[in-house]
């Protein structure tokens, strides 16, 4: 009888979560979206358990998380309630554990998101509502904010925490103005791999407010609807975080040359979209 021969393959251990460690995923995941925010109060215990369908226990040891974390703050009396008090999510708090990344393979996550970003922005902008677009400009409008003060002079870690707030909130909205929700989960992944490099890129600009202006110009690109403003605009932004880590690391980015794919004769022609993109004014 032949001898059969062992895999080779290595696989990768496996990191266990508690239920209240996706409990407290699911409640980070809205604050650093923007859907709840600083000072405001979670409903009751009981309304909570019932929303996000656990215990009231299970409830209670997510919440501890949070507390400890600095994000969430109990207030007894009938004035009381859990309240937000920080949108700043440490990373262990954002989402189910991903496997490890090397330094080498963050090329990979760039070279991705030149993949995938300007598509989602050219989905969003045909298909956004006004909310999608609200809360893009409410992204904008925190990083504006948030950079202001350190025009010119180097940033505090705080600063670079809202700002990086900032821009994963404007993706988020551009993500989830496609109406897939497939596509707002590829995206969430992608900025959990992204938040490292941002932060380390952010923190080394000469001019912060360099990236509050490839913000607004990427929503003003989404808002007129043009597809050449549009990746225009979303790779200037790209660049900008691209260029920034290879100065803080000293290392030089993969960038890979993409063939054009040219359909033959035979392929029948794309059908065209139900109605052509709004061109939306900033502001409104």
């Amino acid at each position: 009888m032949a001898r059969i021969k062992s895999t080779n393959f290595v696989f990768q251990a496996v990191q266990l979560v508690r239920p209240c460690e996706i409990v407290a995923f699911r409640i980070a995941e809205a604050i650093r979206a923007g859907d709840v925010k600083v000072g405001e109060r979670l409903p009751s215990e009981q309304n909570l358990s019932e929303q996000l369908g656990v215990s009231r226990p299970t409830l209670r040891e997510a919440i501890k998380l949070m507390v400890q974390a600095g994000v969430l703050n109990v207030r007894p009396g009938s004035s009381g309630g859990i309240f937000v008090i920080s949108q700043t999510v440490p990373q262990e708090l954002c989402g189910l554990p991903l496997p490890e990344l090397p330094m080498s393979d963050i090329a990979g996550v760039l070279e991705a998101r030149r993949l995938f970003e300007p598509h989602v922005a050219r989905m969003a902008a045909a298909y956004g509502t006004e909310a999608d677009f609200r809360a893009m400009r409410d992204a904008v409008a925190l990083s504006e904010e948030t950079g202001a003060p350190y025009r010119r002079r180097r940033i505090s870690q705080e600063g670079v925490e809202l700002m990086t707030i900032a821009s994963t909130r404007f993706n988020i909205a551009v993500a989830r103005a496609t109406q897939n929700s497939v596509i707002v989960q590829m995206m969430e992944i992608l900025l959990r791999r992204m938040e490292p490099v941002r932060m380390l890129a952010l923190s080394e600009l000469p001019d912060i407010t360099l990236s509050t202006r490839t913000l607004a110009n990427s929503l003003a690109a989404i808002e007129s609807g043009e597809p050449e403003l549009i990746d225009k605009a979303t790779l200037e932004r790209i660049g900008l975080l691209e260029a920034a880590w290879e100065r803080a690391t000293g290392r030089r980015l993969r960038r890979r040359p993409l063939l054009r794919l040219v359909a033959d004769d035979r392929t029948p022609p794309a059908p065209a979209p139900r109605s052509p993109p709004k061109k939306r004014s900033r502001g409104t």
